[in-house]
């Protein structure tokens, strides 16, 4: 009987936590009847565990890979083949520094990747001088 309490305690805080994270406005209709209140219950994220090792790693290669093509169009049909999503891409992204916004299409993300990997490394060897 007292797990259960604690339990039930333990639930009632939870949930003045979430009434005291209400805007201004939503908490106001609160005691307003023609609204309704409904609670939905989501799994945290553990920010720890999105990111691991192994995908560091595996990041690190197609970076890596991306930096090797000899320009951008091989680039972007390496993308196209292997990262057809944004969520796919956004990691690469992200690992690059890469400034990423809600708007951005995956088109987008994937053009910001190629011009911070071979787009960098291609313009430097045309102001050189060097080989395109």
């Amino acid at each position: 009987m007292i797990s259960q309490r604690l339990q039930f305690s333990g639930a009632l805080r939870r949930l003045v936590d979430a009434v005291e994270r209400l805007s201004e406005d939503d908490f106001s209709k609160l005691g307003d009847e023609s609204f309704n209140i409904e609670i939905r219950l989501t799994r945290k994220r553990n920010k720890e565990d999105s990111s691991t090792p192994t995908q560091d790693a595996d990041l690190a290669n197609v970076i890596e890979k991306l930096t090797a093509f000899p320009n951008r169009e091989e680039a972007q049909q390496f993308l196209d083949a292997n990262f057809s999503t944004r969520k796919s891409v956004e990691p690469i992204a992200r690992k690059l520094d890469i400034p990423i916004s809600k708007q951005d299409k995956v088109e987008t993300l994937r053009d910001k990747v190629i011009e911070a990997t071979v787009g960098a490394r291609v313009r430097s060897q045309a102001i050189r001088g060097g080989k395109v």
